[in-house]
């Protein structure tokens, strides 16, 4: 039985995968629960993949997600989602300005409030001038115009039980981002302020033209007055973990 799933998007990461593993490893051997390490390869054009076999030779807590192509991050979350099986489910961004350092505090914070999910507020945050502004903007158009009100700041960084994920995937409405449907569904959560770090190396998969795209599909499905629909889509090319049965 697996208590501890932490899923991970990951999009052409080759230079960050080892650091963020030796400090994830670090910190779940240390939380006293049975784990799995769901890395989902979104379409990486470079060695990522090749670099998460090799990690995974090593820790068969590994298990890895391929995507036949670049489907975005939401889609990633989602294919790991449906290959969770822990009771508990932490998403995090794979480089590095989520720290894995900061996971106890998200599971912490789960328990002691006694809530469905336990989301990263960023109290600081290093980035482009630019990325901070549509963020902001973002924010601002779609606590306005959307049934979706959460605080600013909010990350994708988060602590889940797998109850609030089930009333997730059977909430009738299924348009929108995974991440919005948390917020649309009422699922009960507080925030944890924690500080997020720059990039730890290379650049980051989101350009203007992504992140306009992202926004877009978060809030226009959600509008008052719906203005589109826009369901999840990803295809699995294979799924590998070494105590199961592999797809190769």
């Amino acid at each position: 039985m697996i208590e501890l799933s932490i899923i991970i998007p990951v999009f052409n990461d080759q230079e960050v995968l080892p650091e963020l593993y030796r400090r994830l490893e670090s910190v779940v051997s240390k939380v006293e629960k049975s784990y799995e390490i769901i890395f989902v390869d979104d379409g990486s054009s470079d060695g990522s993949f090749q670099i998460l076999k090799e990690l995974q030779e090593q820790d068969g807590n590994i298990k890895i997600v391929k995507l036949a192509r670049n489907f975005g991050q939401s889609n990633a979350i989602t294919a790991g989602l449906e290959y969770s099986k822990g009771d508990i489910i932490v998403i995090m961004d794979s480089d590095l300005q989520d720290r894995p350092e900061d996971i106890p505090k998200l599971l912490n914070a789960l328990e002691e409030n006694d809530v469905q999910m336990a989301v990263a507020k960023w109290v600081s945050r290093k980035g482009s001038v630019a990325k901070k502004i549509i963020s902001n903007t973002f924010f601002i158009i779609s606590n306005t115009i959307t049934k979706i009100h959460h605080p600013p700041n909010i990350g994708v960084f988060r602590a889940l039980k797998r109850e609030a994920y089930k009333k997730v995937k059977t909430f009738p409405n299924k348009t929108g981002t995974i991440l919005s449907r948390f917020y649309l569904a009422e699922i009960i959560y507080t925030t944890v302020d924690l500080a997020r770090d720059e990039r730890y190396a290379g650049k980051g998969g989101y350009n203007l033209k992504k992140m306009f795209k992202l926004a877009f599909d978060r809030i226009l499905p959600h509008t008052k007055i719906q203005l589109a629909k826009r369901k999840p889509e990803y295809e699995i090319e294979s799924y590998f973990a070494k105590s199961e049965k592999t797809n190769e």
